[in-house]
């Protein structure tokens, strides 16, 4: 989800994954795929990181400022058949130094949410939401270090930093029952010329140093456009794991921009796109197909719609179109503090059927 989309307030199902041809062709011993069912994004350890004057010497209060949810939640939607919760982390919280071990309260905090999942039964993708960066604190000043970026000589912010907090993540989380997979950083964009498929590639190795079995999901450069995934990305898979557990993400939202603001109406947009219906193939189908060329698994990290009518049919063809590629989706987004958020599937009460974009989703991953 891009930075600028929300406005934060205060206060095992059937296996899926593209078939890996190329593992079956080398003989591989371990031709599986990710453990997702259908997954939901459970936003909140990531809220309030949009204040001026967040960095990670101004973290913010667990509470006021961002929340990991409850139990209720994760138990809801686990009983409403939704298996898979990508939970978006920040790293300023996280690692509030560079290279430093990890916070203790928010790792903590953390954990627990896991063990909520583990205990319904589902598992959990980390997310870490940043966007290929950091805002640190330079002479008592926030400021957002983009990873690769220099200045005076000096990096602010370099691909073994990126490196060293997912090595300590993995020591910490190697053997928890629930996790699926890592996900190594949400939407990278704008990256001043670093070069991604190399530095992605160095943290999955340094991953594979302490863990060996959890899946890595990579995404794409560009805000994980589905629809420009290979334009930017190139044609070839770029990631070598020796574990052969890496999946690729790429996100997905039907309006014009494909910011998942939806500004406009449906019939707005419908005036200016008379084939807006096909949009949900233009928009994965270059994602998908790059998937199914390149032998990988695929992960739609994000798809999100408002709770209309119209919407919804393209969400519902949308997902037909990922359940028929044998990759997996995460909805955007659950959360407790969403409030009167378009795209938000929290429900009411606890009490209360699924909201109708989750439903579309758990009904056409079938």
């Amino acid at each position: 989800m891009k930075l600028d989309r929300r406005k934060f307030t205060v206060g095992a199902a059937t296996t899926l994954g593209l078939w890996s041809l190329g593992d079956l062709a080398r003989g591989s011993s371990e031709d599986i795929a990710p453990p997702l069912g259908v997954g939901v994004n459970l936003a909140g350890p990531e809220f309030g990181t949009q204040d001026p004057q967040f960095s990670q010497a101004n973290p913010g209060t667990l509470g006021r400022d961002y929340t990991f949810n409850s139990r209720q939640t994760v138990q809801y939607f686990f009983d409403h058949g939704v298996k898979s919760f990508r939970i978006p982390i920040s790293w300023e919280r996280l690692q509030p130094k560079l290279g430093g071990e990890l916070d203790v309260v928010y790792f903590g905090g953390l954990q627990r949410l896991l063990s909520w999942v583990t205990d319904v039964g589902g598992n959990a993708i980390l997310d870490l939401h940043n966007y290929g960066r950091y805002r640190r604190s330079i002479d008592g000043r926030p400021v957002e270090a983009v990873l690769g970026e220099s200045k005076g000589g000096k990096e602010l912010l370099s691909v073994e930093d990126l490196a060293n907090v997912w090595r300590r993540i993995a020591q910490q989380l190697k053997g928890h029952y629930s996790i699926a997979a890592y996900g190594i950083m949400n939407e990278p964009h704008n990256l001043h010329g670093l070069d991604w498929a190399s530095a992605s590639n160095q943290v999955v190795a340094a991953i594979r140093e302490v863990d060996q079995q959890r899946w890595i999901s990579v995404s794409g450069i560009d805000w994980a456009s589905s629809q420009r995934f290979a334009e930017v990305n190139g044609q070839n898979a770029w990631i070598n794991d020796p574990a052969r557990r890496t999946m690729y993400e790429a996100h997905a939202y039907f309006d014009s921009d494909a910011s998942g603001k939806y500004v406009a109406s449906f019939a707005e947009e419908a005036k200016l796109d008379p084939d807006i219906a096909d949009r949900p193939s233009r928009t994965l189908e270059p994602f998908l197909k790059w998937c199914q060329l390149n032998r990988v698994y695929g992960f739609v990290g994000e798809i999100g719609v408002p709770n209309e009518p119209q919407w919804l049919e393209l969400l519902a063809e949308a997902c037909r179109l990922i359940h028929e590629a044998n990759a997996a989706v995460s909805y955007w987004a659950a959360g407790e503090w969403w409030g009167d958020y378009r795209l938000s599937v929290q429900p009411k009460s606890f009490d209360a059927t699924l909201p109708a974009q989750m439903k579309m989703v758990v009904d056409n991953m079938r």
